[in-house]
C-alpha cells in the first residue's frame, strides 16, 4: 500500500518480505493484495490460498479490479457525503441570510424556487410559484425595468442584480433584491439563470427615514443659516442706524448752537428794517434758508430719536380727517385721497404735531411715487399682531399710508430709512422723510414698517402705543404783544448763543444777568438783588441746566424757570417743564417767557419730577 502497487507472494514461508512466523498459525501459503484507492490508497483487497504457488496474471488482474471498484465505490461514498453536507451548510446559510434560491429555464421561462423564496414573496411554501405569478406580483412601475434586467442578463452573459417592488395577496408592499448568473450550456449558449432573492423592506424603510431626515436636517440648516444671515443683516442695519443715529444727533445738537445766533441776529435785523429793499430781501432769504437748515436739523433729530417730544393721548380719526384737506392739495389732483378709519379706536399716545409732519412726509414721498396719478390710501385701525413687527405686547394703533405707485426693490426697501437715502435724484428731496418718520415711531415706543413691491405700490405704517382715554390738550401760549419788565438771570454756555438771546430779552424789555455756567450762575445769584426769571441752557459742562434750576429754587422757591435745550438727550427733563428748543426767534422766545410768567404751576414742583 505504501509504493501503491499490487503485491504478490508465492509461498509466506520462504518470501524474505513476510515475517517468518506471520502466518504459521493460520492455513495461508500463498496470497496477493491489490490496494484500494487513488491516489492515496485508503484499504487492500486480499486473496489467500492454502498451497503455495504463482497463481497467474488473470487471478492477479480480476483482483485488481475488485480493488479498483471498491474504491470507486468509497470515493462515490465520500462525495455523496460531502454534497449532502455542503447542501446543508448552503440551505443553513441562505435560512440565516433569509435568502430564497431560484433557478429560471431561458426557453419556457420556467420559475424553480425555494420555499424561503416563496415565502419572502408573501406565498404558501407548499404552494406552486409561477413565473407568470412573479410577473404579477412586482409592481407594475418596476416591471419594465425587472424584465429588462433578466433580458439583458440572458442575452449578454452578464449578472443580473435588480432591486423592486412586490405586491403580496394579503397585500403587503415589500421591496425585494434579487442577485443571480446565467447558467451556460457547454456549447456556449444560455440555459437559464439561477439566483438568490432577499427580503430588504427594512433597509429601505430605513434608507427612505434616513433620506428623509436628512433632507429635513438640510432644510433646517437653510432655514437656520438663512435665519441668522438675516439677523445678522438686522444686526448690521440697526447698528449702522444707531451709528449714524448718534453722529447726527450730535450734528444736530452743535447745528442748533450755531443756528440760534444766526437766526436771532437775522430776525432782529428784520424786525428793526436794517438797510434798504435790498438788504431786506437778502435779509428775508437768509432767514427763510436758516429756517429750512432748523427743519432739517428737527428731522435729523427724528431719525435720531432724539427730537423733544411731548407725548400726549391723540385721536387718530381727528388728526388724520383734520390734515385731510391739506394732505389732498399736497397730492394734487392726479392723485385721489381715501381715508379708512376703525370705528371706535383708542387713542394714541404721540406728539399730534410730529405725527402731522411724519404723515405729510409720507404723504409727498407717496405722491412722488405716483407721477402718472393713483390713489392714496390713510387709514387708522388696531394694531394686530404686534409682535409681528418686532413690538411687545400691548395695545397699538396703526397709522397706514397706501400708495399705488411704482414700489420699492428689496435693496430700495432696506434702506429706505436711511437719512439721506433718496431714488428721486439730485435737488427732490432730502431723502429723511422715511428716517424721520421711523425715528419719531421708535421714540414714542413704536415702530415704522414697511410693504412693497415693484410695480406693486407702497404701505408704510406707524405703529403707535394705545392709551385709556381722551385728554385735552394744551392750548398754545397766546403772544404776549408787550414785554413784561423783570430781570433775567441767563444761563449758556456758547458765547454767542447767550449774547444772541441777551439781545432778544433787552429787546423786550428784560434786564439781564448773564453766566456762562451753573457755578457761575450760583455765585451771579448770590451777588444779585431780586431775581424774576430764570433762563437757562440744559447741557452745560459739570451742571445740567435741570440741577441748576433745582439749586435755584431751593434757594428762590417760586422762580419761573425756562429751560433752552437744542438737543433730545435732554435727561430729567419732565414732559410738563417749560422749555424752549433751538434755535427759535424773539416771537418763540416771547411766546415761551410768556407763558412760564403766566403759568399757574410753580417750577419747583415740576422739577422735584425732573
Amino acid at each position: 500500500m505504501r509504493h501503491r502497487q499490487t503485491t504478490v507472494i508465492a509461498d509466506v514461508r520462504t518470501d524474505p518480505r513476510v515475517p517468518q512466523d506471520a502466518y504459521r498459525a493460520t492455513f495461508v501459503r500463498s496470497l496477493i493484495m491489490a490496494p484500494i484507492g487513488t491516489p492515496e490508497p485508503v484499504a487492500a483487497l486480499g486473496a489467500y490460498w492454502s498451497d503455495p504457488g504463482d497463481h497467474g496474471p488473470e487471478v492477479i488482474d480480476r483482483l485488481q479490479m475488485l480493488a479498483q471498484l471498491a474504491g470507486t465505490a468509497i470515493e462515490n461514498a465520500r462525495l455523496i457525503h460531502a454534497m449532502e453536507e455542503s447542501e446543508r451548510l448552503r440551505t443553513l446559510t441562505l435560512d440565516a441570510g433569509r435568502m430564497g434560491t431560484w433557478a429560471l429555464d431561458a426557453l419556457g421561462h420556467r420559475l424553480e424556487t425555494s420555499e424561503t423564496c416563496r415565502v419572502t414573496f408573501g406565498r404558501d411554501p407548499a404552494a406552486p410559484f409561477t413565473y407568470e405569478d412573479f410577473e404579477a406580483a412586482v409592481a407594475p412601475e418596476d416591471r419594465d425595468r425587472v424584465r429588462a434586467a433578466i433580458e439583458a442578463s440572458l442575452a449578454q452573459g452578464g449578472d443580473y442584480h435588480v432591486e423592486y417592488r412586490i405586491t403580496t395577496p394579503a397585500g403587503d408592499q415589500r421591496w425585494i433584491e434579487a442577485r443571480g448568473r446565467p447558467a451556460l450550456l457547454l456549447g456556449g449558449g444560455v440555459e437559464g439563470m439561477a439566483g438568490v432573492t432577499i427580503d430588504i423592506t427594512e433597509r429601505k424603510v430605513m434608507e427612505e427615514a434616513l433620506r428623509r431626515a436628512a433632507s429635513s436636517l438640510e432644510q433646517r440648516v437653510e432655514e437656520r443659516t438663512r435665519e441668522l444671515v438675516e439677523t445678522q443683516e438686522a444686526l448690521k442695519q440697526s447698528q449702522k442706524l444707531e451709528a449714524m443715529g448718534s453722529l447726527t444727533g450730535g450734528v444736530a445738537h452743535d447745528f442748533n448752537n450755531l443756528l440760534t445766533p444766526i437766526i436771532g441776529s437775522l430776525d432782529m435785523l428784520h424786525r428793526r428794517q436794517i438797510g434798504g429793499e435790498r438788504e431786506q430781501r437778502l435779509i428775508a432769504g437768509a432767514l427763510q434758508s436758516a429756517d429750512r437748515a432748523r427743519t432739517l436739523v428737527q428731522r435729523l433729530l427724528a431719525f435720531a430719536r432724539r427730537q423733544p417730544l411731548r407725548p400726549e393721548p391723540v385721536a387718530p380719526s381727528a388728526l388724520i380727517h383734520g390734515m385731510a384737506d391739506l394732505i389732498g392739495t399736497t397730492l394734487g389732483p392726479q392723485i385721489r385721497l381715501q381715508l379708512d378709519i376703525a370705528p371706535a379706536l383708542p387713542h394714541a399716545i404721540a406728539d399730534p404735531q410730529q405725527i402731522e409732519m411724519a404723515l405729510l412726509n409720507l404723504a409727498v414721498n407717496a405722491r412722488d411715487a405716483m407721477p402718472g396719478g393713483g390713489r392714496l390710501t390713510v387709514s387708522a385701525q388696531r394694531g394686530e399682531n404686534p409682535a409681528a413687527a418686532g413690538l411687545a405686547p400691548g395695545a397699538y394703533v396703526v397709522i397706514r399710508v397706501t400708495d399705488t405707485g411704482t414700489g420699492m426693490d428689496a435693496d430700495t426697501r432696506r434702506r429706505a430709512v436711511e437719512p439721506f437715502f433718496s431714488t428721486k435724484g439730485v435737488g427732490r428731496g432730502t431723502g429723511l422723510g422715511l428716517s424721520m418718520a421711523h425715528g419719531l415711531a421708535l421714540q414714542l415706543g413704536g415702530r415704522l414698517t414697511i410693504d412693497s413691491s415693484v410695480g406693486e405700490g407702497t404701505s408704510v405704517a406707524l405703529w403707535l402705543p394705545a392709551g385709556a382715554a381722551a385728554v385735552a390738550v394744551r392750548p398754545a401760549p397766546g403772544v404776549a404783544t408787550a414785554a413784561v419788565a423783570g430781570t433775567v438771570l441767563l444761563v449758556d454756555d456758547e458765547d454767542l448763543v447767550r449774547a444772541s438771546t441777551a439781545d432778544m430779552l433787552v429787546d423786550l424789555g428784560f434786564e439781564v444777568i448773564e453766566a456762562r455756567s451753573g457755578s457761575e450762575a450760583l455765585a451771579r445769584l448770590d451777588e444779585a438783588g431780586a431775581i424774576d426769571l430764570l433762563v437757562t441752557d440744559h447741557l452745560m459742562p459739570g451742571m445740567t441746566g435741570v440741577e441748576l434750576a433745582r439749586e435755584i429754587v431751593a434757594r428762590r422757591p417760586g422762580l419761573p424757570v425756562l429751560v433752552v435745550s437744542g438737543y433730545s438727550d435732554a435727561v430729567g427733563l419732565a414732559a410738563d417743564l417749560p422749555r424752549l428748543e433751538k434755535p427759535f426767534r424773539q416771537a418763540d422766545l416771547l411766546a415761551a417767557l410768556t407763558g412760564v410768567l403766566a403759568g399757574p404751576a410753580p417750577a419747583d414742583r415740576q422739577l422735584a419730577h425732573s
